[in-house]
């Protein structure tokens, strides 16, 4: 979520590579956050080969922000 935040979006094997996940994880991971709206996919065609780009949505920055703000309630 942070790297997105960051991004606005990414795809599936940067996020893959960056994290060192494989692909089950990957998955897994990314379907949760898809399913709670923070995280919307596209799939696309490039050169004929599939790609998945990850793009946080308003939802998600908005959750990763009070996730922070909880984090920073703790810290100080």
């Amino acid at each position: 979520m942070a790297y997105l935040v960051a991004h606005d979006s990414c795809d599936f094997s940067t996020i893959k590579k960056l994290f060192e996940l494989n692909d089950g994880h990957m998955t897994t991971h990314m379907g949760e956050l898809v399913e709670s709206g923070y995280v919307r996919v596209e799939k696309l065609f490039i050169d004929n080969r599939p790609k998945t780009i990850f793009h946080i949505t308003k939802e998600g920055k908005k959750a990763f922000e009070g996730y922070v703000e909880v984090l920073r309630s703790l810290i100080f």
